[in-house]
């Protein structure tokens, strides 16, 4: 019987596909593929930030807190230790009229192996020269000098854009492979914020002093 709304086209047989037709379903499944993972990866973005504001925060209030208790050294070491993941740390001052370096303070590290980097060479001369963070995974190993083997990294304490100071980093907990992300940005924070927390603290005891 001709005329059963199929035109000239012959009625299709079951299981059969028919050019042109699914077409719009298969684009439109692609389609749905592309906006989940377009929204899977904003989502770990937001996700990012979040963790990462959440640990400056945390950071910013600790600093805080030291300058009225006076720990400003040990608000460094908390926030490394808590955040970062690393419990070998030294804190040293800049003078950029001497060209030298001198130990302000330290935590799990013995004093003589600290000694060597007084002397400015390596990652330390690098960070000044250089004006930015030294990280030991990004040091060509030939630059890498003996007494660096254990230093993670060396961040540099900024005031008004003149370097201040060095906080130096060595060994990483067990469970920690390596410095991340979330890591970087926040060594970036203590780079300015760590050095005006210890700047206010000398000044403070400045005022106070007989």
């Amino acid at each position: 019987m001709i005329g059963a709304g199929n035109g000239d086209r012959p009625p299709a047989k079951a299981g059969c596909w028919i050019a042109g037709e699914g077409n719009f379903s298969a684009s439109s499944g692609t389609e749905e593929v592309r906006l989940r993972v377009q929204q899977l990866s904003l989502r770990e973005q937001m996700e990012r930030n979040h963790f990462l504001l959440v640990r400056l925060n945390a950071a910013s209030a600790r600093l805080i807190h030291s300058l009225d208790g006076g720990d400003v050294f040990d608000a460094i070491a908390e926030t490394i230790a808590n955040l970062i993941g690393s419990e070998e740390i030294a804190v040293f001052d800049y003078s950029a009229a001497k060209q030298n370096f001198s130990l302000a303070w330290s935590w799990g590290v013995e004093a003589d192996a600290l000694q060597p980097f007084l002397c400015g060479a390596g990652m330390f001369g690098r960070a000044v020269e250089q004006g930015t963070s030294q990280f030991k995974e990004r040091q060509p190993k030939a630059l890498l000098l003996p007494f660096e083997k254990k230093l993670t990294a060396c961040v540099v304490l900024k005031s008004s854009r003149e370097i201040v100071g060095v906080i130096a980093l060595f060994g990483l907990l067990p469970q920690k492979n390596g410095l991340e992300w979330a890591d970087y940005e926040l060594l970036k924070f203590l780079e300015t914020y760590a050095a005006v927390a210890i700047q206010f603290q000398r000044l403070q005891a400045r005022q106070v002093a007989p």
